[in-house]
């Protein structure tokens, strides 16, 4: 089994007084079912389960009046009622976004207190009017505010790393390195690296990782992810209407050939073979629900390189990276494959390579941006920016063999800057333009290069 971090937060959300009913959010496939039913396993003498999508008759139970005890009665007549003891059990509730009344009925569970109660579902990050089956419109979740939310990601690099063997002590005897600047041995680091490029190849969704882990068989690796992505378009279809799931599919399908390109900065007019100007306006709405579902991580253009960096956010000006390499590696194709596998320095993975490194940021609790200057004597393009308790730090990111950075090292002489990196295939070193050169791994543990304690508080 795959240990998750997350485990250790539902863990503290039950361990709360008074707690609330828990949402667990997430994007398609990342495991969010399976860590809720292990959870209940391991916490509680029972689990009671109903799927919206699939528990049709269930609803029943939420028709007339939301009172809790009204509500348990009704779910009594579809599980064990011995089951239903308060303290001892967990109910849960699964993709909650299909049906409002299950949602609507977590503030009666907070507001009764006896029942621990988690939703969850691949679409709460939406606000989306849910259709039912036959295609009738049945309601629009809506915030109630009496519930406590947990986001669930693919896994990150460090829980990779566990299911790889590496032991926890080991991971946390790294990330406590890493804050004096001291590598690991050159064993260990060799064995990080090695397996960050499997990581990039993988990607972070648990039957892939599992998959992989158990069988190191690509062809299969292939399928899983093939498939997963076939669900993504599924949702796509089922939670968009009308043209907008042929719009929302064409931003996702159009990601892989953005980020290949030059300039990686989203252009709705790409998706166009006219290059119309209302392009924006076309499919703005269609982007974001891809933002929302937790399938796209975007990284806004900066005016300036200068903190705080948010009220320079440029917000007509992203890029779209996807939330999991493994599934852009996959619709690059086999040659694409191929290449990273086996290192072919004639295959420029820098595209991929930067998505990697902005999901390690955004893991980390960092939120990347970037900066780009076309013209004039202060043009620069800096892959990404992000603000630390040292300063703002630039970041440059180096997949093949020509490892210069001018950019960085101009913007330090423009900008007050915290921080120079370079992430590259190298051994930890400070250039004499005071660029720290770090191995590709260490971007996974950014919080430990800047730690939050640095801070100086005034």
């Amino acid at each position: 089994m795959l240990n998750r971090k997350i485990y250790s937060r539902l863990l503290e959300w039950k361990s709360r007084t008074n707690h609330k009913a828990l949402v667990v959010k997430g994007q398609r496939q990342v495991g969010k079912t399976f860590i809720i039913r292990e959870f209940a396993k391991n916490e509680y003498e029972h689990l009671i389960e109903f799927n919206f999508s699939l528990d049709m008759d269930v609803r029943t139970a939420f028709e007339g009046n939301l009172r809790a005890d009204d509500i348990i009665r009704g779910l009594m007549a579809f599980h064990d009622p011995s089951h239903f003891i308060p303290g001892k059990c967990l109910i849960f509730f699964d993709e909650v976004q299909d049906y409002p009344s299950a949602w609507a009925s977590l503030k009666a569970f907070t507001e009764d207190g006896r029942f621990d109660v988690i939703a969850s579902g691949s679409r709460l990050g939406i606000d989306i009017n849910v259709e039912d089956r036959n295609g009738t419109e049945i309601g629009e979740l809506l915030p109630t505010g009496y519930q406590t939310f947990l986001t669930m990601k693919p896994l990150d690099f460090e829980e990779f790393l566990w299911a790889n063997g590496i032991t926890p002590k080991q991971v946390q005897e790294v990330r406590t390195g890493l804050r004096s600047r001291q590598m690991p041995a050159p064993a260990l680091a060799k064995r990080f690296s090695e397996l960050f490029r499997e990581y990039l190849i993988v990607g972070g969704m648990p039957e892939a990782v599992s998959s992989f882990i158990s069988e190191k068989n690509y062809s299969q690796l292939d399928r899983i992810l093939s498939d997963i992505l076939v669900m993504c378009h599924q949702d796509i279809s089922r939670y968009n209407h009308g043209v907008d799931k042929v719009k929302t599919a064409e931003c996702f399908d159009s990601i892989p050939r953005q980020l290949a390109n030059t300039n990686k900065k989203f252009m709705y007019s790409r998706m166009e073979c006219n290059y119309s100007r209302k392009s924006a306006e076309k499919y703005m709405n269609n982007l974001l629900w891809i933002k929302y579902s937790g399938l796209g991580l975007f990284c806004h253009a900066l005016s300036q390189p200068t903190s705080p960096i948010r009220s320079n956010e440029m917000k007509d000006t992203f890029r779209v990276y996807l939330s999991d390499t493994g599934l852009l590696l996959n619709q690059y194709g086999r040659e694409a494959l191929r290449a990273v596998k086996m290192g072919d320095s004639k295959y420029n993975c820098g595209a991929l390579l930067e998505n990697q490194i902005a999901i390690c940021l955004d893991h980390a609790g960092f939120t990347p941006h970037f900066y780009r200057k076309n013209d004039g004597p202060g043009k620069l393009d800096i892959d990404f920016i992000v603000e630390t308790a040292r300063g703002v730090v630039a970041i440059e990111v180096k997949s093949g063999k020509d490892r210069d950075a001018p950019s960085i090292r101009k913007a330090s002489r423009l900008f007050t800057l915290g921080g120079l990196v370079q992430f590259e295939d190298c051994s930890y070193h400070v250039d004499e333009e005071g660029v720290e050169h770090l191995p590709l791994f260490t971007a996974a543990f950014f919080g430990d290069l800047f730690p939050e304690e640095d801070r100086d508080i005034r």
